[in-house]
């Protein structure tokens, strides 16, 4: 699998565990702001294929589509979404999800072979998810979520700036991720190989 791979990309929500029933378990315990979690799934859906300069301009964008038609104000997006939805988040993960243990043994066998790795995320708190995970974070070489670097996953230019900042050649990175649509398509994007993990 890691035949001719100096550098592993890899996914966090859905790759490094298995996501399934977080959505439902926010919705319970965000039931009171059921309203709020549609705009933010929303004004990720109008986020997606659109390259912001910065992390600050794609907040901006992200936070007031988040507020358009609604009695909310950006401001007030942003706090909710620091201070409540992704804090939530963070409980249900340490609380009822584990690592998956057939990635942490790809992990530990990259780490072995000296490769560089990347944990490259859609969502932020990157650090705080692995915590929450039980995962040491610095077995990773690099942590970084996509609206660090001004878009989200399938985009190209971030993809390839993943690889930069991990200082490896896309003809030997290897992505590993459990969407195709964005994880395996940021992959294609580049040149890199791609796992899917499911």
């Amino acid at each position: 699998m890691l035949n001719g791979v100096q550098s592993v990309v890899l996914d966090l929500d859905g790759t490094l565990y298995d996501k399934t029933g977080l959505a439902r378990r926010m919705v319970r315990r965000l039931w009171w702001c059921l309203p709020l979690l549609a705009a933010e799934r929303l004004a990720r859906r109008n986020a997606h294929y659109v390259q912001f300069a910065s992390e600050e301009e794609f907040f901006d964008f992200f936070f007031t589509s988040m507020a358009r038609g609604h009695w909310w104000t950006a401001g007030m997006a942003a706090t909710w979404y620091h201070q409540v939805y992704m804090p939530a988040m963070l409980r249900l993960i340490k609380r009822y999800f584990h690592p998956r243990q057939e990635v942490m043994a790809l992990v530990e066998e990259a780490k072995a072979q000296g490769l560089k790795i990347a944990i490259y995320s859609d969502y932020g708190c990157v650090l705080e998810k692995l915590e929450a995970l039980g995962i040491d974070p610095t077995m990773f070489d690099l942590l970084v979520s996509a609206p660090e670097l001004g878009a989200l996953k399938p985009s190209e230019p971030c993809a390839r700036r993943v690889l930069e900042m991990l200082g490896a050649q896309p003809d030997t990175a290897l992505f590993v991720g459990d969407r195709d649509d964005k994880d395996g398509a940021s992959a294609r994007a580049v040149g890199a190989k791609y796992i899917l993990v499911n």
